[in-house]
């Protein structure tokens, strides 16, 4: 009788033990759902991120450009304007390069904003990309852990078969 108290509290010791090791896998499992789905979150807003990015540097480009064809048209009315024969003509190329001058310098601001746009872009780009890598960190720790409480169960339930083996021989079942 002795024998079969002490083999009831050792099973109600595995039995505690598979029941704690299960809880945690299971709180393991729900964090690691957690941490992925966060994780595609912040891959899917990097992506819409990069691509924000890249069209401002598209643009950024495209305004470059202009602004560098603005600058040869101002240079050459300004030549112009010391060629002119008339004051009529004077006149025409002095307000052609005053509306040269204007368009140059919206688009120089427009230039500029890109630029700060790019710049909060990029940061937010780096946040995001910090964010990532501190996700992914911990996905690797949970499942580090994860499989940790998995072999310790699977070690648990070899060493409750070994006993089960050895109750069976004791009193040949």
């Amino acid at each position: 009788m002795e024998n079969v108290k002490a083999l009831a509290g050792e099973v109600e010791k595995f039995s505690e033990h598979i029941e704690s090791l299960k809880r945690k896998i299971d709180e393991l499992f729900k964090k690691l759902e957690e941490k992925e789905r966060a994780l595609e979150e912040v891959r899917s807003r990097l992506l819409e991120v990069e691509q924000k990015v890249l069209d401002v540097l598209k643009k950024l480009r495209e305004k470059e450009h202009e602004l560098s064809e603005l600058r040869h048209k101002i240079a050459r009315h300004r030549k112009l304007l010391s060629e002119a024969d008339s004051p009529r003509e004077y006149e025409v190329l002095s307000e052609q390069r005053r509306r040269l001058v204007e368009r140059a310098e919206k688009v120089s601001k427009e230039i500029e904003e890109l630029r700060q746009k790019y710049r909060e872009l990029t940061f937010e780009e780096n946040r995001l990309l910090d964010e990532e890598e501190k996700l992914e960190r911990e996905l690797r720790n949970l499942k580090r852990d994860y499989q940790f409480y998995l072999r310790e169960l699977e070690r648990l339930m070899e060493s409750l078969k070994g006993r089960i083996c050895q109750v069976q021989e004791r009193f040949s079942l």
